[in-house]
């Protein structure tokens, strides 16, 4: 079905829906922000509570800000799974929660309604289109909500038990990178290593290192150029994880419940954090040394993870892009589906390895 004629399903029951045969439109397309733009002041905390994915009857779209206003961005695809191929529609605001969806044409233009329901915490909960009622679906970290998995086994068992696994010969093949003290390579970067605590998907922690992270002098050398790059606009790197033992691979494995196993790389596969070659960054600011915010947190399991989301706010966007930029340009190729992840240059001749973090200086 033509992504517009679903769009008039999502505006049924409005007076000024026209008939699809009428209604040929230019639709607007999805355009990046200019990652250079300049700081914005922050979205009221009343609009920010707006913002995120709504959902009913077969359809789904965003909420977000856009340079001070708010716009629906609409799926017209269930394929598009990070909505970056759909269309916008801004909304003109009436009053408080209520707003004017224009849909304009070279011949026609329609009009309907949007409205919005809060729950008992302020927080956007359902949003009329027309005649249509579209539930809130809540990502991890919006209104308390937090992504866990349901632990398999007995987490000190497995702990012990993966501790002493053997890794599998085909893994240690290849080069092994020579890791080093990120923080003493790159003393700007700052630690923020979420696998060392309990902020986590499995709410406890992989391991008990949290004050150093290792990488390969590669990863090392391009974060220093990466650093630069953006402290030159008054920012630094926050390091979530970089270099991951394979045990600690296979222990995080083995956590996951059995319907969540294609979360991460099976232990005998190996992944790329095994290598030293792969580090995960967000941004600081330098001036007052606070975490900026992002579309989503660090391994936040939802659509906002991806690296060409559309939602969230203007600043979000501009500051993962950002990061992006400066990543890249030092030598780094960002993940398909984390914003935060990225590996520096060709790491299939590299070797999984394996040791831990108590025998590295």
């Amino acid at each position: 079905m033509h992504r517009h004629i679903l769009f008039r399903h999502v505006l049924a029951g409005s007076r000024k829906v026209l008939a699809p045969l009428l209604a040929a439109v230019l639709l607007t397309t999805l355009g990046a922000s200019p990652v250079l733009a300049a700081k914005k002041a922050p979205v009221p905390k009343d609009v920010g509570y707006l913002l995120g994915m709504y959902y009913g009857t077969g359809t789904a779209f965003l909420i977000r800000e856009n340079k001070g206003r708010l716009e629906m961005v609409y799926r017209f695809s269930d394929t598009d799974r990070d909505f970056s191929g759909g269309n916008i529609f801004p909304l003109a605001k009436v009053h408080f929660d209520s707003y004017t969806l224009t849909e304009e044409g070279p011949l026609l233009s329609t009009e309907a309604p949007v409205k919005f329901d809060r729950d008992a915490n302020g927080y956007g909960a359902l949003c009329r289109v027309g005649g249509k009622s579209f539930n809130r679906l809540f990502f991890p970290g919006q209104d308390g909500h937090v992504f866990r998995v349901t632990l398999s086994g007995d987490y000190d068992a497995l702990k012990t038990a993966t501790a002493g696994a053997a890794e599998p010969e085909k893994l240690k093949q290849g080069t092994a990178a020579s890791l080093v003290n990120l923080q003493q390579a790159v003393p700007s970067v700052k630690l923020d290593l979420r696998y060392a605590a309990a902020d986590n998907i499995f709410g406890r922690p992989l391991h008990d290192t949290a004050q150093k992270a290792y990488a390969s002098a590669q990863v090392a050398e391009g974060l220093q150029k990466a650093a630069k790059a953006l402290a030159a606009r008054g920012y630094g790197l926050v390091v979530y994880e970089a270099y991951r033992p394979w045990y600690l691979s296979k222990f995080a494995s083995d956590l996951l419940p059995g319907n969540r196993k294609g979360m991460l790389p099976l232990p005998d596969k190996g992944e790329d954090r095994n290598t030293g070659m792969t580090v995960d960054v967000g941004l600081y600011d330098l001036s007052t040394g606070t975490s900026l915010a992002m579309p989503s947190d660090f391994d936040e399991v939802s659509v906002r993870q991806y690296p060409d989301y559309p939602g969230s706010t203007t600043e979000a966007r501009r500051l993962r892009d950002l990061l992006k930029e400066a990543m890249t340009t030092a030598g780094f190729r960002q993940g398909e589906q984390e914003w935060w992840h990225f590996v520096y240059g060709d790491i299939s001749g590299y070797a999984h390895l394996n040791i831990p973090y108590s025998q590295l200086p």
